[in-house]
């Protein structure tokens, strides 16, 4: 027992720490505009298109797609209430009448209709999820997805040189192994082969100093 508490008193400190340094680097990277602005070309939305977006970040890229596609309409589903408070003040200060705005803490049951949207986009939710939340989180995106319609997952992958391993190596120690390691390696994209979809491919891979952001785009059979 002493020896337990010994080591819990070593470790808390250590973890804290990480955490720290993790979501402070998470906060920076969400400012990087580069990865941002590729998401947002590889979109075009029709008009009367409804898109999903779900994930740290996704409050920002849909105010920039409902400027940009006023005739398309963007729903967010943001795991931080102040993100979505945020989201909807920020609409309203726009006049944005094509943006919804929800907050919902873990997305494994949303409050939608399957088949209701055209696209979906699933924002840097899966690195910190073990195997099988993420595969999860990736069925409810599915689900609520139409036949045909687009699925783009945006994440960390492998890292190309050391210094893009620092936010995986933060992760892991905050969120495990498990979560982080089909990340290190680029296997993460495998689990789309168990949802029914088809034609995943990396659409563009990303350096951001601490990581590697890179979009997989896959249509609903």
């Amino acid at each position: 027992m002493i020896k337990f508490d010994a080591l819990g008193i070593l470790v808390r400190p250590r973890f804290w720490a990480a955490k720290l340094i993790y979501d402070l680097s998470f906060a920076i990277l969400l400012r990087d505009t580069a990865w941002q602005e590729d998401l947002l070309s590889s979109l075009e939305p029709k008009g009367g298109d409804r898109t999903l977006l779900f994930g740290p970040g996704s409050s920002s890229s849909a105010i920039l797609l409902a400027l940009h596609n006023p005739n398309a309409t963007f729903v967010v589903v943001d795991p931080s209430s102040k993100a979505a408070e945020w989201t909807r003040l920020t609409a309203v200060r726009k006049r944005l009448e094509n943006v919804t705005v929800m907050h919902v803490s873990r997305a494994h049951q949303l409050p939608v209709n399957a088949g209701s949207f055209d696209a979906v986009i699933c924002m840097l939710a899966l690195h910190d999820s073990p195997p099988d939340e993420k595969l999860g989180l990736i069925r409810e995106m599915t689900r609520v997805l139409r036949h045909a319609g687009t699925l783009r997952l945006v994440d960390f992958d492998k890292p190309e040189t050391p210094g893009e391993r620092r936010i995986l190596e933060l992760g892991r120690r905050v969120s495990g192994t498990l979560a982080v390691a089909s990340h290190l390696d680029g296997s993460w994209i495998g689990v789309l082969a168990k949802v029914g979809v088809a034609g995943a491919r990396r659409e563009f891979s990303h350096s951001v100093g601490v990581g590697r952001i890179s979009m997989v785009k896959a249509r609903k059979r």
